[in-house]
């Protein structure tokens, strides 16, 4: 029961994350004004795109939704970081960039964990039938 919630919410996750980085990637494109602004922009539309790409390969539970997630999981990691480094004002500080990146890799080492045990052979669903 327990790989079932991880997984369905991990799903949920990697939908939420596809269609909200999609929508900001498209968006937000023209609003950068140095490289690293435009480096979150396009961070954005990637693990948008790999959000929902691996949520369609976990669903089916593909083998190589694993590889996907890794990939999500590097972009939805750099993002956060870098963001409160070249938005903030001068009040941010390094550790608030690293604290954003470690609390989302953490949530995406969830989502890579997820991936790698449901997407194993012999791997069965919860049933209610005992």
């Amino acid at each position: 029961m327990g790989w079932t919630i991880a997984w369905v919410l991990s799903l949920l996750l990697l939908l939420l994350t596809g269609v909200v980085g999609i929508h900001n990637g498209l968006t937000e494109w023209g609003e950068g004004r140095t490289t690293m602004q435009h480096s979150v922009t396009a961070g954005v539309f990637l693990y948008g795109i790999l959000g929902l790409v691996t949520a369609f390969g976990l669903f089916g539970r593909r083998r190589w939704s694993v590889g996907t997630a890794i990939a999500w999981a590097m972009a939805v990691t750099y993002v956060p970081g870098v963001a409160v480094i070249v938005y903030g004002e001068d009040g941010a500080i390094l550790s608030s960039a690293i604290a954003a990146s470690a609390g989302s890799a953490l949530i995406a080492l969830g989502v890579v964990w997820t991936a790698h045990v449901m997407t194993r052979r012999g791997v069965q669903f919860a049933s209610n039938s005992r």
